[in-house]
């Protein structure tokens, strides 16, 4: 690191603080608005970050810098420091997600892509900050939910539209071989894509997802041909139509739909064919089984924590893990890659496939643990019906993932690998279920006094937590059981 580059980021860490220091005397001076508080010191720091690549050369400090205001933050959100900066109405990591989207752009752009690095951060510091303005000062929002947190229409146009005329300045100044209309279009694809990202954020999350988000979509068009980018396109329309008609069906509710396509635009514009047919092929075929035996399946709704149409959650607990991996394969498109991303598939289709064929049994599941008999729909439990059918489900996955290998030479995919997909998925199931057993929040209702899965039952009344980790609910056990899927294809491609 040289002197010059000593000298700015001093500079550039004592800007920070007193930027910061000054919104909290601000604010209790005048007593103004906490959140217009939080929302100045978001713009303003956003707007500094953006700008520091031109002056310094050194990524490392940086990385330094941000990790260490991921703690303070976090540690201040905990302890409720400097309130400009947090909102304690409720709560959010926003000022945690935001240091930290900062460092992971810099460890993948620094060196190649500082543009996109810059434009990423100005969604961020921007056109984010501008969708939160309108949408708290506007007298008559229209108020929606596709999660936890409530966006309003006016907010998310202006998202969209400030996200638009950024990305198109960034690329006016910096992309002169683009014609103007190529410019015009690959601001569009970025500014709906980061917008679909804040639409479906909670806590503050949005200060994670639209930066990645949209630098990586912008990444992608930044580097290849306008042909490619036609693909990522129509792979983007397809995932809006699949998202769309499974809210139509009532397979996903409305946050579920955001979360599908966003899954959907990666995995088709990103993975093509390759990535996508196995995907489909697990969403489509669980889709049509839980709707298989449906009178049966109510008579279970009050035991399991959510029933019907999917949401956004249950999207990132079984597709997340793929998602995750696919970018890994974008970054070092290596095959092992694929493999991967198979077995965690194979993972989630077995154990979904499980739970839908299972609840079909006539007999009555048994605990993975004492193997006991257990009520239907208790976590953990198993039947001989529904442990065949996650087998089959793991079957399917491994055999449309091999159908659709990538060509190399020598092929990677052969029945070696082909067995090991469906052992992962099967054994990770089997582990989904154990977590289930074990450390799955479990409540009673104090009405019925049934053990269930929900935090409230008997008229929406709230529940006693009796066993299992308080945060380790369905979803979080579904998660690990796709990272279970994926890490036993890789011990096990290593030992055998």
């Amino acid at each position: 690191m040289t002197t010059t580059d000593t000298t700015y980021l001093a500079l550039f860490f004592g800007l920070l603080l007193i930027l910061i220091l000054a919104a909290e005397l601000l604010r209790r001076r005048l007593h103004g608005s906490q959140e217009f508080s939080r929302k100045f010191v978001h713009m303003l720091t956003g707007i500094l970050v953006a700008i520091v690549p031109f002056f310094v050369h050194s990524p490392w400090p940086l990385l330094v810098i941000a990790a260490g205001f991921v703690v303070f933050n976090y540690m201040a959100i905990k302890r409720g420091w400097l309130q400009a900066m947090h909102d304690l109405q409720r709560q959010t990591y926003g000022t945690v997600f935001y240091p930290l989207a900062f460092a992971i752009l810099v460890l993948l752009l620094w060196q190649s892509h500082l543009p996109v690095l810059i434009t990423a951060m100005l969604l961020l510091a921007i056109a984010d900050a501008l969708a939160a303005i309108v949408g708290e000062n506007i007298s008559h929002p229209r108020l929606y939910h596709f999660g936890q947190d409530k966006k309003s229409l006016q907010g998310t146009l202006t998202m969209f539209a400030a996200s638009a005329l950024i990305v198109l300045v960034a690329l006016h100044l910096s992309r002169g071989d683009l014609t103007s209309w190529q410019m015009v279009w690959y601001a569009l694809l970025v500014a709906f894509f980061a917008t679909a990202c804040e639409a479906v954020s909670f806590q503050g999350s949005d200060n994670l997802t639209v930066p990645l988000g949209a630098a990586l979509v912008l990444h992608y068009v930044w580097t290849h041909p306008p042909q490619d980018v036609a693909i990522f396109t129509m792979g983007m329309g397809l995932a809006l139509l699949v998202a769309g008609l499974s809210w139509r069906l009532h397979f996903l509710d409305a946050g579920g739909a955001v979360g599908t396509f966003l899954l959907g635009t990666m995995v088709f514009g990103i993975g093509r064919w390759t990535f996508s047919m196995p995907i489909l092929t697990f969403f489509v075929l669980s889709s049509l089984l839980s709707k298989v035996g449906r009178n049966r399946k109510k008579r279970l709704a009050g035991m399991i924590e959510k029933g019907g149409a999917r949401d956004v959650w249950q999207v990132i607990a079984n597709g997340g893990v793929a998602g995750l991996i696919l970018i890994l394969w974008y970054i070092d498109p290596a095959p092992l890659w694929y493999l991967l991303f198979a077995g965690s598939l194979a993972a989630v289709t077995a154990d979904t496939w499980g739970t839908e064929i299972g609840t079909l049994s006539r007999h009555a599941p048994v605990s993975v643990i004492t193997f006991k008999h257990v009520p239907a729909g208790t976590s953990g439990g198993i039947t001989l019906l529904g442990t065949l059918g996650g087998a089959l489900g793991s079957l399917v996955l491994a055999g449309v993932s091999w159908c659709f290998t990538p060509q190399t030479s020598p092929p990677f995919f052969g029945w070696r690998e082909f067995i090991i997909v469906i052992c992962a998925g099967v054994i990770a199931s089997l582990f989904d279920s154990i977590l289930g057993a074990t450390l799955q929040a479990k409540f009673k209702c104090p009405a019925c006094a049934k053990i269930t899965e929900k935090k409230r039952h008997c008229q929406n009344r709230k529940t006693q937590f009796v066993s299992g980790i308080a945060w380790m609910n369905n979803d979080m056990v579904n998660i690990l059981a796709a990272v279970a899927g994926a890490v036993l294809v890789l011990l096990m491609i290593r030992i055998f």
